[in-house]
């Protein structure tokens, strides 16, 4: 039998070889190309691009290789990916933007092996890696990525979640390029920045506690806050997004908890539902891995909603409701193209929000009729992953950059 690629280089020479005169075997056969250059890199201009943003992509069920991918939202453009190792968590992005900083796992045997956990700085130029701190092999590995790892506002330290069951955080000097210590957190494991040189870690009691250190990475004051919600009738997801002092953060029942956060501890400023008792009742869920975004300048909330029960609010989402956050008022709403499952928004005067969407590629009816003979099984083995593109001031969708990785699910604007 032959090959595809037999049949379709014989039709290829077939139809140079056809017509009113034969080319020469020879000038089918030689051809006067450049020598391919190999190793050179490109430098990489942030000029022409108005706007950027990662998708970091856990590659599953191909953990061993997770990856993040660099877009241009304004053209769907491809710019770079980056080789995160195993399982990735996602980076950070120092505010330089000459950085990109990345906590990650490798073994020596790709998959199995003696295991290395990394903290690598790539150049944000080149995408090359320019320095590696050996940190302790026991960096976690998790579905949900935000809140596993943070940047000291002074963007002089790094703090990465480890979970090996016992909890702790490991903290990185970036200028010196040191690990300086591991510092056990019993019940606290998600990490937040707020402070010069502080980290607040989320408890599973309700409560935060907060850590600021020196500048040898010393701890100088450690402070526990009160419970400050219920994590057994109403928890708060870890998905928070930020605004100066104050990280907000949205309960599985639509309340939302304005936290402020400094040197000085974490207090509850206030909290007020976002979907209310006649939405839950419609069954109105928060939705997917990211639930929030948020839009420093203006102080635009988006929430990721669908209908369902309680138990649904990891399920893609197919709706944003947009909030004021100085008028705590819903001042939104649209539907989504797709239904999504995480989404974040630019910070630029005219904002765009990004959504990860799961693209079935076959007609609506197709996928109806395949539902029904065959029920949900078949509709998920096609779903294709894309990074959705919307107007965020009115939900006009723009684009989409498909076939996105294997299992794409944290978004960062760049």
């Amino acid at each position: 039998m032959r090959t595809f690629s037999t049949i379709l280089s014989t039709a290829v020479v077939g139809a140079l070889l056809t017509g009113s005169a034969a080319l020469p075997m020879s000038s089918v056969l030689a051809a006067d190309l450049p020598e391919d250059p190999m190793g050179e890199i490109v430098a990489f201009s942030r000029q022409n691009h108005e706007r950027l943003v990662w998708v970091t992509d856990m590659n599953s069920p191909y953990q061993a290789h997770s990856r993040g991918y660099l877009i241009d939202p304004d053209t769907g453009a491809f710019i770079s990916m980056l080789d995160l190792g195993y399982w990735t968590t996602g980076m950070e992005l120092p505010s330089d933007k000459t950085r990109i900083v990345t906590a990650e796992t490798h073994f020596s045997r790709t998959t199995r092996g003696e295991r290395s956990d990394v903290l690598v700085t790539y150049d944000a130029e080149t995408f090359q890696p320019v320095s590696e701190v050996t940190i302790p092999p026991k960096r976690a590995s998790v579905v949900k990525m935000q809140g596993t790892s943070s940047l000291s506002d002074d963007q002089s330290l790094f703090a990465q979640m480890n979970f090996t069951p016992a909890v702790s955080l490991t903290l990185v000097d970036l200028e010196r390029g040191e690990l300086i210590s591991e510092i056990p957190t019993p019940g606290c494991p998600n990490i937040y920045g707020s402070g010069e040189r502080t980290f607040h870690l989320l408890c599973g009691d309700g409560s935060f506690v907060t850590y600021t250190f020196d500048e040898d990475g010393a701890v100088t004051d450690r402070r526990r806050s009160d419970a400050l919600f219920d994590p057994f009738e109403d928890p708060i997801s870890i998905s928070g997004v930020r605004r100066g002092n104050h990280w907000y953060f949205v309960s599985l029942a639509g309340d939302l908890y304005d936290f402020e956060m400094d040197a000085d501890g974490v207090r509850l400023a206030a909290t007020w539902p976002l979907i209310d008792e006649d939405e839950r009742e419609d069954e109105w869920s928060i939705s997917g891995f990211q639930h929030l975004a948020l839009h420093e300048t203006s102080g635009q909330l988006y929430l990721l909603t669908h209908q369902g029960p309680p138990e649904t609010f990891e399920d893609p989402g197919t709706h944003i409701w947009v909030f004021d956050l100085a008028s705590r008022e819903k001042v939104d709403a649209y539907a989504l193209q797709e239904r999504t499952i995480s989404i974040a928004v630019s910070q630029d005067s005219e904002p765009l929000l990004y959504g990860i969407g799961a693209h079935i590629p076959m007609p609506f009816f197709a996928q109806v009729w395949v539902y029904l003979t065959e029920g949900e099984a078949p509709l998920i083995d096609t779903v294709q992953f894309g990074l959705d593109v919307y107007d965020a001031g009115d939900g006009t969708y723009q684009r989409t950059v498909p076939k996105l990785g294997n299992f794409p699910s944290y978004i960062q604007p760049w």
